[in-house]
């Protein structure tokens, strides 16, 4: 299976995990559910009446994603405008016109991101887009205000393996494919509940846990199956 491998990165990001509400947090990787949406970007799929998701769902796009950057976040206050009824008015003239709420950000997030479609057509393009550093809508690392870069790296053949040994996976794992884990000196393991797929309404149909090295370092595991390439480089699709 052919996969296209890029980076992406930026200054901020912000993937708001689902429990938060009035002080927003963010996930530590790029959920699948947002890197649909990223694709859409890219390649010009409609975002009106979630075209987008027509063509890129959990049932058409394999993911996987491996963190290049150490997970570092911060906490800044965003200035919120009531815009309610599509009319501004200024403070001065109404209480509560504005509002301050501290939200989590990741600094300097970048990732490394595996990805097969299986639409061809719609694969080819995003391989050209993709490789001249091309996009139809702006990419941004989960809100608009945080404005993402790609990287192209290299467009390379994965198989499918089946082996009960432990192995090296450089992706994040999800759990419910994880059979043992073997705990290593000096690494810094994080689990989070990632949503994983939604329908053509953007709800949330399916979470699922998954386990990444918080620095980006490989994870040694057993799993059902996993991807490998000439390269030796062994990864774990997140849907």
């Amino acid at each position: 299976m052919n996969v296209l491998i890029f980076d992406l990165y930026a200054d901020f990001g912000h993937f708001r995990k689902i429990y938060s509400t009035s002080s927003p947090l963010t996930y530590s990787i790029i959920p699948p559910t947002a890197f649909y949406g990223m694709i859409g970007a890219i390649v010009g799929l409609e975002k009106e009446e979630n075209t987008y998701l027509k063509y890129v769902n959990h049932h058409t796009v394999k993911f996987a994603v491996q963190l290049l950057h150490p997970v570092k976040k911060i906490r800044m206050g965003l200035n919120h405008i009531n815009t309610k009824g599509n009319v501004w008015i200024p403070k001065h003239r109404r209480e509560g016109a504005r509002t301050q709420i501290r939200t989590e950000f990741l600094r300097f997030p970048k990732y490394r991101c595996y990805v097969h479609i299986e639409d061809s057509t719609l694969f080819n393009k995003l391989i050209d887009y993709v490789t001249f550093g091309k996009n139809v809508y702006t990419v941004s690392m989960g809100l608009s205000e945080c404005l993402a870069k790609t990287e192209f790296v290299s467009i390379r053949e994965f198989e499918e393996k089946k082996d009960e040994e432990a192995t090296e996976i450089a992706t994040a794992v999800p759990e419910r494919k994880l059979n043992s884990l073997e705990i290593e000196f000096g690494k810094e393991y994080f689990k989070e509940r990632l949503p994983i797929r939604m329908d053509h309404e953007r709800i949330v149909d399916l979470y699922g846990e998954v386990l990444f090295e918080a620095n980006g370092r490989t994870v040694k595991a057993s799993v059902d199956s996993y991807w490998t390439d000439h390269q030796g480089t062994q990864i774990v699709f997140l849907n």
